[in-house]
Formats: C-alpha cells, structure tokens, sequence
C-alpha cells in the first residue's frame, strides 16, 4: 500500500543499486583495493561499511585503519572499477518501465548521486539509460556534503523547482535513505541490504511494483 495520497512532483532516484546493478561491481573493486593497501576485511563487512558511501569515507576509514591513503588512490581503483563496470553492468531490471511511466504520467525525474559526475554518466551509458536523463543528473560532489546529509536531493529539487515535500527519493542504502529523511523527502527503499533493513523507509522489492506505489496507476 502507497503511502502517498497524489503523485509526487518529483522523483529523485539514486544511481548505484537503483538505476543499475552496479553495487556489487564497485564494492568487489573496492574490497579487493582495500586488501591491496593493507587493509583486513571481508567482502560483507566491505559491502556493509561502503554502499552509498563516498570517496571521503573510503579515505576515512584507511586512516581509522591506522593504514596510508595509496599514493594511486583514486586513479587506479576507478580505472578497475570502470573497467568491470563496462563488462558487467546491467540496468536494474524494469527499471525503463518506471521512467517510461514516469514521462507518459508527465512527472519529472532525475537521478541523484554520490558518485562522481563521470561514473554516474558512463553506468547510466553503458546500460541505455543516459538518454533519460540528459540535465538532470546530480552529484554530491558538486554541490557539497555526499548522503547522508540530504545536500544533493534539495539542490536537485530547488533546480526542478520542487518543494521538498512533493519529492519522492528512491534509495537503496542507509546514508541515502537518512539524506532523504533529513531532506524531509518521503523515501522507497529498493531492495534493501541487510544493513538497512530497519530503516525509516518504505521498502519495496521489484520494480515492476513502483508505478502502483508512485500513484502512476
């Protein structure tokens, strides 16, 4: 059951785990970089610590570790992870569906992200998804602090020029599910990771169920 009453005005879809399945790919490069600078982790304790994080954290948690940022990083690791990113990334499956319904129902949407602006535009190229949104794509980077502060989603709304309360953010990690709700934004969670299973969202597992919850239909 939707907890929405009408259409949003906005919907605001993270990129990694959202858009494409790309999660997987980027945490594997990433545990596998880690254990190359020292570091001693399991490829769940990584895939729990990272999703949704940012290239800050990552930097974060090497010197937490008590171990040197590389002097590669991040050069090498992207260059990895755009390398199996163009070999096995897929969209998620019916996710053309949803925006398809989105512009036949005439609500604008947008794609908003931790990643930087390259990355963000080479997944959502690989996998056909970029000719959706051309303009409307927002990255942390460029607009300050990465999820879970909620900057990315209200810079995305004032520029689609959408009052917070009428956007929808649809999430897949707990950093971007507590940017929405610092953003006052109402949150779908996409098959959540274990990690955010409890989280203050509203969860759903198949896209094919978002048009109904979205009040497309």
């Amino acid at each position: 059951m939707s907890p929405l009453s009408e259409a949003p005005g906005l919907v605001i879809f993270d990129c990694d785990g959202v858009l494409v399945d790309s999660e997987p790919i980027f945490l594997r490069v990433l545990h596998r970089y880690l254990l190359s600078a020292g570091a001693s982790l399991t490829l769940e304790t990584c895939c729990a610590e990272f999703i949704g994080k940012s290239k800050g954290d990552v930097e974060t948690y090497l010197l937490t570790q008590s171990l040197p940022i590389p002097a590669d990083w991040p050069q090498a690791f992207y260059e990895k992870a755009m390398e199996d990113l163009e070999r096995d990334c897929k969209a998620i499956d019916g996710i053309e569906q949803v925006l398809q319904a989105l512009i036949e129902a005439q609500i604008p949407f947008c794609a908003a992200s931790n990643g930087l602006r390259d990355k963000i535009e080479f997944t959502l190229s690989n996998t056909g998804l970029l000719h959706f949104f051309e303009g409307r794509i927002f990255s942390a980077y460029e607009v300050g602090q990465s999820k879970p502060a909620p900057d990315v989603f209200l810079h995305a709304a004032r520029e689609l020029g959408s009052a917070p309360d009428r956007c929808v953010v649809i999430e897949d990690s707990p950093s971007g599910i507590q940017a929405a709700k610092a953003a006052e934004m109402t949150c779908f969670a996409y098959d959540v990771a274990p990690a955010a299973s409890n989280v203050d969202a509203h969860v759903f597992s198949h896209m094919r169920d978002l048009p109904a919850l979205l009040k497309l239909s």
